[in-house]
């Protein structure tokens, strides 16, 4: 065999779309019946023709039309929630900025937080012995009151990938698999495991300060005039990138474990910390490098600049103050001062964001380095995240079973009809067979979803952003739709925490 007809692919099944009745969903469903019930009671009553006839008209509307690339009936919960932000005047928040005296009443006092940050809380996770001893602090965790969660993020580095033989990378992402197939088991305390990738212009000011430095000495010279000009040109397209993986313990599935005494959320953190030890073992054997888990200094700042990037030069200053190295000002790092949610956008400060999400995975069979258009193209500011909840050998089973049984009832209600059925609904009946073929092959099932928020300082500066990086998803083969109406809590679906969209929706 050649090397191509070797190598190996990778193909993602389609979303599974059979419904509840001939494809048509449970929403589609009910607003067609709504329409024809009305419709029989305005009949019964002896209203006029096109009374009877609007609900009707009305539910099949609902049901079949769209808005922008959303359907109606899915887009109906974010119009409904956007409309009443609108009406209550809450589509902006503004921080109360405390007055800092010095008194003990001032120290206590913690910080507000825009509504998509509530019920969330920084924790010193405190210091662990598997990694070199930080001086900002011990591991950072973030307490998700809400969900009952505890979270804390590693940063990794990897090799030049795109620049490695095809075999090699083949095998680093068996190995990827690999190191998240381990939280697929029973009873397992790991909800979910986000990967954030963000990537923002750098510039050059270092290389630049450097040439300065050394032009005294140097200068007219055949190296200094190279290396000046390969800084010109690689100005525009320097990035800078920061790879987080971020895991998340739930606390109600650790009501058994360890000592009563100890309060959960304590339990919750030591498992949480082990689970970060034996995951960063586990990326080492597979060849990256992996630095000691977030400090609770790094989490806060990290946080802020996820929320507005302009900040990045004013923390690189302050960090060599004495309040920095005191820690005096970590509790007012972790949200912004001022919030507004628009329908297709999200301010923080001094940035806008827009999210979207990943409607459709490539349909192709593709390599390894298939990401690559979308990861290193060098635009502005954007994060990539994908989330996966581990889904244990017993779930497992139970998912296949009943995705077969709706894909076998779908295909004979549409049979029975007389409706076509389609390659689309024979794809995903082949994807049920080849993930129970995995399953009993051994192979772990991981549920998983893509975001991507693109950051821009204003409007023009967002949509040109927004513009050329729906262009390079495509070029990975990827599907993007914005998550209009619900822009501010989509924005927390690329953040390093444990906080997302609704679970189960997007998988």
């Amino acid at each position: 065999m050649s090397a191509q007809a070797s190598s190996r692919t990778y193909r993602f099944a389609p979303l599974d779309r059979a419904g509840w009745l001939l494809g048509l969903s449970g929403a589609q469903c009910l607003s067609i019946a709504a329409g024809v019930v009305v419709a029989g009671v305005l009949l019964d009553r002896g209203a006029p023709a096109p009374l009877v006839l609007s609900p009707f008209v009305a539910g099949i509307a609902f049901a079949f039309a769209t808005v922008g690339s959303w359907p109606a009936h899915e887009m109906a919960p974010a119009v409904a929630r956007f409309a009443t932000a609108v009406v209550r005047r809450r589509r902006s928040w503004t921080a109360e900025v405390p007055l800092l005296t010095g008194t003990p009443a001032d120290a206590e006092r913690a910080p507000t937080l825009p509504p998509i940050f509530q019920g969330l809380a920084l924790l010193d996770g405190g210091p662990v012995t598997w990694c070199p001893q930080r001086a900002d602090g011990g591991v950072g965790v973030v307490l998700d009151r809400r969900a009952r969660t505890v979270s804390a993020s590693l940063p990794v580095r990897g090799r030049d990938f795109s620049l490695l033989e095809r075999g090699d990378q083949e095998r680093l992402v068996g190995l990827w698999g690999d190191a998240l197939a381990a939280f697929c088991s029973e009873r397992s305390p790991v909800a979910g495991v986000r990967v954030t990738e963000w990537a923002a212009p750098s510039g050059l000011a270092e290389h630049e300060r450097h040439l300065a430095a050394a032009g005294s000495r140097s200068a007219g010279s055949e190296p200094h005039s190279s290396y000046a000009e390969l800084l010109s040109d690689a100005g525009p397209g320097a990035m800078s990138r920061a790879l987080l993986l971020t895991v998340t313990v739930e606390v109600r599935r650790l009501s058994q474990r360890g000592s009563a005494a100890k309060p959960a959320t304590d339990q919750a953190v030591e498992v949480l910390l082990e689970h970060l030890r034996l995951l960063g073992a586990r990326l080492e054997s597979a060849g990256l490098t992996v630095e000691p888990p977030l400090s609770l200094v790094s989490t806060a700042e990290l946080l802020r600049v996820r929320c507005d990037p302009t900040v990045v030069q004013r923390l690189d200053i302050r960090r060599r103050s004495l309040a920095a190295l005191a820690r005096a000002v970590v509790r007012y790092d972790l949200g912004p001062l001022a919030t507004e949610a628009g329908w297709s956008w999200f301010r923080m400060d001094g940035s806008l964001h827009r999210t979207y999400w990943v409607a459709e995975w490539p349909r192709l069979e593709v390599g390894p380095n298939w990401l690559e258009p979308l990861l290193l193209y060098a635009g502005g500011v954007r994060s990539f995240a994908i989330h996966y909840e581990p889904v244990s050998p017993s779930r497992s089973r139970r998912r296949i079973d009943r995705d077969a049984t709706r894909l076998a009832a779908d295909e004979e209600q549409r049979a029975r009809g007389g409706f076509r059925i389609g390659a689309r609904h024979r794809r995903a009946q082949e994807a049920v067979l080849e993930r129970e073929a995995e399953l009993v092959s051994g192979y772990a099932e991981l549920e998983f979803a893509g975001f991507v928020t693109v950051t821009g300082r204003d409007q023009e500066s967002l949509e040109r952003s927004c513009a050329e990086y729906e262009q390079s998803a495509a070029q990975a083969g990827l599907e993007l739709r914005a998550l209009d109406g619900r822009q501010d809590v989509a924005f927390l679906c690329t953040l390093p925490l444990g906080r997302g969209l609704a679970r189960g929706r997007w998988s």
